[in-house]
């Protein structure tokens, strides 16, 4: 199988952005692509009412490109359905390639913002985008910033070693659900996801209601409004999706 990565760095011209075919075993390019043909797909100047709810901004100006014409464009044509979201400080984000075409979700170039907000560290190019006029859900890995590498995957390669805990539990696929649409991306579990934050079982013992309490008011601090990476997660997750979060990390089996 092959699959598309994206690397950036700075140069004395500025930076410079390349696209990287390899196969899954090698690292060795296939085809390479600048920026300026990454721009050649025709970039817009949006707005996005999705992306300034999530970061509390107004009038934020996204130059984008349109992630489905990017897909296409790269496509292996081999059995895949996601677009894996590697990021340069450890996030790895996920999206299917049908919520890639059924939102029409963009890629973001360039981020404007308002001088009067303050814009944390993460918030880089590139950055998934919500265009006005589409209904997505409001999760947080609609909002990926500061991408190195976009990999084609198989969603259910990919999540098959979490997914088999509700397999043979119901009772915690709710929780599954909530935690891989929310809380992988920084806090890996069976060697999935990204590793921006704490491996949350090394931290907490989800066995014991005291540590599942905890575990909730730390969560409030950290990822409210006013938490150091003014990520604001919690806006993403209710009181309810905490607890099933909560429910599904008491599986002993998620224990390293």
């Amino acid at each position: 199988m092959r699959q598309l990565f994206y690397r950036q760095w700075m140069s004395g011209f500025g930076v410079v952005l390349v696209f990287i075919f390899a196969s899954s075993f090698t690292s060795v390019p296939r085809d390479v692509f600048t920026m300026a043909e990454l721009e050649s797909f025709e970039t817009r100047t949006i707005k996005s009412v999705y992306f300034d709810r999530a970061m509390d901004y107004k009038d934020s100006r996204l130059r984008v490109v349109s992630l489905s014409q990017v897909v296409e464009r790269f496509h292996p044509g081999t059995n895949v359905d996601a677009l894996l979201l590697n990021c340069f400080d450890d996030y790895q984000g996920i999206i299917s390639l049908d919520e890639v075409r059924r939102y029409d979700l963009r890629l973001a170039i360039a981020i404007e913002v308002r001088p009067e907000y303050k814009r944390p560290g993460w918030l880089n190019p590139l950055l998934t985008v919500v265009p006005d006029g589409v209904q997505a859900p409001y999760q947080e890995r609609f909002v990926t910033a500061n991408i190195r590498e976009l990999r084609f995957v198989h969603l259910e390669d990919y999540y098959a070693p979490m997914k088999e805990i509700s397999r043979t539990n119901p009772e915690r696929e709710a929780g599954f659900q909530a935690f891989k649409n929310n809380c992988v991306f920084c806090h890996s579990l069976k060697g999935i996801g990204g590793n921006k934050g704490a491996r949350l079982m090394l931290v907490y013992d989800f066995s014991r209601e005291p540590e599942r309490i905890r575990f909730k008011e730390v969560f409030a601090v950290v990822h409210g409004k006013e938490g150091a990476s003014q990520q604001h997660i919690a806006q993403f997750v209710t009181d309810e999706v905490l607890q099933a979060i909560a429910r599904f990390l008491q599986d002993p089996r998620l224990v390293p």
